[in-house]
């Protein structure tokens, strides 16, 4: 036993340090087994994707993804709610849509890499149906899965659970499939570099555009275009994973796809072990680092038509790259596609802006007759919101590897009307943001207007917070009286606009509006958002008037005390909220809007409590606390027994002030020893994350408890550049990354050891992954003194390495910031990473195509060279995130017995 006084930060007073129990590596990985096994009872999975339809009957069904009680595999669930006006608390019944003894093909493992590379973006991780699409006037629904495209629809003699059919898509995964809005039959896809339409409603696949060559993996260099598919840091770094968008309204019998182009011809190729471990076969990727070019995206439009398709013939089984495929069934009233058009804009993106560089979001207004844009500049510091009329896609493109019938003079340059009403490419929103950046959001609405101007939702930081705007702009014609000499140079490239008639906030204050979604009310003139007015910790769903707005006259509809998530359906009627906090595990309900002197929530049921649908077993040895409060919701607190058994205290979330004046929240998960323990510091720390909020947070969560339930005090801290806590709190670490954020983390470790007095800080540990995995690296080396030991999961550890949009967005251009891109690189630390044993493990997954492993095997190579103990694990087929279970297991494991033996 060792008597000593508090160390640096500690809280005062003398206290008895227990020696450190060294654990075998079997006792620590029988001890992740059983700690999974308790603590699995706290998990759930919330019901995700949520969608509305009313049916004829007066009730809405709602669909909904998730593992059906006693299921492992996600699929398609529903409920039908009858709306009521007296408070309803009883559960609602899950039905599964799709029938569940049909093969989808899930268990065949059929996954290929482009659906798996498309989870990693889009941070998915399932296991059965991932996504799909809801027709709601048919009710037809459309979901890839394994590699395939299924479709299923209700008719009078089917009612649900559905038999799913699989459409034809002529080979290829089906990326992003969509049904065309006004015909729903009709669905298109991206696959192989390039737009098809599935069978179905037709005789076979069709391919819209030629893009791409054709060209295996292996000859990546020879084919970088591609349409309908985004680049990687489109996808990564703006949220934005499909490439391709049907208009929603025509008055003719042209359907028409505006889609992009992307032409990736200067980024580099690199090459990375296969995910396929046994496969020993090596991976391209184009990946365009900091500094570097980009890839080139182009604005098109493909047009067709349709007719009845001739009698099968030989010929039919065939087609052009798929010689396998067969027909649709000849017995259906198919059609097939003709007339396929190409279209570019009379002037390109790049000439009308010529300072444009990421193509950030694409979509049609819904009266179909425009293409709205947001367009950002490289520096990411000028945003521009653009509405294009379709006419202005005028000019003819030609594949040069496209089918000769589809090239052919037949289908030249439509005639230009000029005595027709036309309109110029118009800019609605123009903003900058010179010291900091634009953040991209998807809080954009359009309302009726009339002829000569446009009114919109728009959100903006100008104020420093994410807030809502009404604005209406005049629209200027292109068509006025035009001279010969005009007519012969055609100079009207340029943009008109911004032309802002009125600009009125919605909402205003020091709290942001979340910017995923928003719901209006157009014959109420309301609009629902999700903000954190109350609490930068909670997220609530209110309510604003826009005719007129009145920024104080904003309606809080759900509870403070939790933080919720929110759907909504298109006609504001109906809304499924989940919410918890940290104590509270996850309550889904199903609520009605109705309005008396406001807004506000009427319930109707309850899609998902823990008890109902995860009961009994699973190795829980507690139990649950039911409550009621005030507005009938029935609350389940996880109860301490539950947590005791394995002396787990629930979590704590704490403020403290800053030595800057800015106030900082932490949370601590104590590990229910009595007086001072080892703590682990789990940080990520980087920009567009917040880890501090009062919701909890599933598995995240439950691997603080683990730490807890071994002996470890764990603490996570939202610092400076984190989210939503405004624009300057965000751009603290404009160009200084890995300098604010670990001045803030240490400082608020430092005064929770005073505050609570359970922290030992001579043995603290920092863990992170990712950004987090970077800082983690950065502390160890430069304050060794504070942190004991360091894990550190795929860390960058030079931004020269990483991604163009992503760095250059919060670093700038290296060639002009070289000395705060030296200041920010691990790799320049290295001399200062301690010398001592078992103070240093780095983890990494050998296939991660976003944080490269070269970071990794750049640092091993500097302390290689300068002498440095250090531990690595490798895991070799995994990406950035570690999908298999057995490879997740082992990480748990490594991690605990590293800071057992170490801490």
């Amino acid at each position: 036993m060792e008597i000593r006084e508090a160390g640096d930060g500690a809280a005062s007073g003398e206290y008895v340090r227990v020696p450190s129990k060294k654990y075998s590596w079997a006792e620590v990985r029988q001890a992740v087994h059983d700690l999974r096994k308790e603590l699995s009872s706290l998990s759930t999975m919330l019901p995700i994707a949520i969608s509305f339809r009313k049916l004829s009957n007066g009730k809405t069904r709602i669909y909904f993804l998730r593992t059906p009680q006693n299921g492992w595999e996600i699929t398609l669930l529903y409920t039908d709610v009858t709306a009521t006006t007296q408070a309803n608390n009883t559960r609602l019944e899950w039905k599964p849509l799709i029938e569940s003894n049909v093969a989808l093909g899930v268990t065949s493992g059929k996954w290929s890499r482009e659906e798996q590379l498309l989870w990693e973006r889009q941070r998915v991780a399932a296991w059965g149906i991932a996504s799909y699409e809801l027709h709601q006037r048919t009710g037809r629904v459309l979901f890839p899965c394994a590699s395939s495209l299924f479709v299923a629809e209700e008719r009078p003699n089917q009612l649900p659970p559905l038999v799913p059919r699989s459409l034809n898509t002529g080979g290829g995964a089906p990326l992003t499939p969509a049904m065309c809005p006004r015909s729903p039959s009709l669905v298109a896809h991206a696959a192989r570099g390039d737009i098809w339409l599935a069978a179905g409603a037709l005789r076979r696949p069709t391919r819209l555009t030629y893009a791409c060559k054709g060209h295996e993996p292996e000859r990546l260099s020879d084919d970088p275009c591609q349409a309908g598919v985004p680049c990687y840091v489109t996808q990564e770094e703006f949220s934005r994973y499909t490439g391709f968008w049907w208009q929603p309204k025509s008055d003719d019998d042209v359907y028409r796809i505006v889609y992009e182009e992307v032409d990736e011809s200067d980024v580099k190729i690199f090459s990375f072990p296969s995910s396929q471990t046994s496969s020993g076969e090596i991976e391209e990727f184009r990946f365009p680092r900091a500094g570097t070019p980009n890839a080139r995206s182009t604005l098109k439009l493909v047009t067709f038509e349709l007719q009845k398709a001739s009698p099968t013939t030989v010929l039919d089984y065939y087609q052009e790259g798929s010689p396998d495929v067969a027909p649709s069934d000849p017995s259906n009233e198919s059609m097939e596609v003709i007339n396929i058009r190409w279209l570019e804009l009379r002037h390109s993106l790049k000439e009308v802006f010529p300072w444009f560089e990421y193509l950030a979001r694409v979509e049609w207004t819904p009266c179909g007759n425009y293409v709205w844009v947001q367009l950002l500049d490289r520096k990411q510091q000028r945003l521009e919101l653009v509405l294009i009329p379709v006419e202005e896609f005028s000019t003819r493109s030609v594949y040069d590897h496209a089918p000769h019938q589809l090239t052919s003079a037949a289908h030249a340059d439509p005639p230009r009307d000029r005595t027709k009403i036309e309109r110029n490419i118009q800019v609605l929103i123009s903003e900058t943001a010179p010291e900091s950046w634009v953040n991209v959001h998807d809080l954009l609405y359009f309302l009726p207007s009339a002829a000569d101007c446009v009114t919109f939702i728009w959100a903006s930081e100008e104020t420093g917070h994410m807030h809502l705007y009404l604005v209406t702009c005049g629209l200027e014609l292109a068509n006025k009286p035009a001279s010969v000499l005009e007519m012969l140079t055609d100079n009207d490239s340029n943009a008109s606009g911004p032309n802002i008639i009125s600009k009125e906030p919605i909402t205003a204050g020091d709290w942001e509006v979340l910017g995923r979604k928003i719901w209006v009310d157009e014959a109420r003139n309301l609009v629902y958002f999700v903000g954190l007015r109350e609490t930068p910790l909670e997220r609530h769903l209110y309510a604003a008037p826009l005719s007129p707005p009145r920024p104080h006259a904003v309606t809080l509809l759900t509870t403070v005390g939790h933080s919720c998530t929110v759907d909504i359906d298109e006609e504001c009627t109906t809304a499924v909220i989940t919410r918890s906090n940290v104590s509270t595990v996850p309550t889904t309900r199903v609520y009605r809007i109705v309005h008396d002197n406001g807004p506000r929530l009427h319930s109707q049921g309850i899609l998902m409590d823990h008890c109902a649908n995860e009961p009994g077993g699973r190795g829980f040895n507690g139990g649950w606390d039911r409550t009621v409060d005030d507005d009938g919701d029935v609350t389940l607190l996880v109860k301490e027994s539950c947590l005791r058994t394995l002396d787990i205290p629930p979590a704590q979330i704490l403020e403290t002030t800053l030595s800057c004046g800015l106030t900082a929240y932490c949370t601590l998960w104590r590990s229910g020893r009595a007086g001072r323990s080892p703590t682990v510091l789990h940080v990520y720390g980087g920009p567009e994350v917040q880890t501090v909020t009062n919701s909890y947070k599933g598995i995240r969560q439950l691997r603080m408890h683990m730490l807890a339930a071994r002996g470890f005090n764990v603490v996570s801290v939202d610092s400076r550049g984190s989210k939503h806590r405004g624009r300057a709190w965000e751009a603290a670490i404009k160009g200084k990354m890995g300098q604010v954020e670990l001045d803030d983390q240490v400082e608020v470790l430092q005064w929770l050891a005073k505050e609570t007095g359970c922290i030992d800080m001579e043995r603290v540990a920092i863990h992170g992954w990712s950004y987090g995995g970077y800082l983690s690296l950065l502390a160890l080396a430069t304050r060794p003194n504070i942190f004991k030991v360091c894990v550190a999961g795929a860390p960058v550890t030079c931004w020269r390495l990483y991604d163009t949009a992503y760095t250059e967005r919060y670093m700038g251009i290296p060639a002009r910031a070289p000395h705060a891109y030296t200041r920010a690189s691990v790799l320049a630390h290295a001399p200062f990473f301690p010398d001592q044993e078992g103070r240093l493990l780095i983890i990494h997954g050998l296939a991660d195509e976003n944080v490269h492993f070269c970071h990794t095997a750049a640092l091993l190579a500097e302390l290689v060279r300068l002498g440095k103990p250090h531990r690595v694990q490798v895991y070799p087929g995994e990406r950035h995130s570690l999908r298999a279970m057995h490879a997740a297991k082992h990480y748990e494991a490594t991690l605990l017995h590293f800071l057992h033996e170490n801490l």
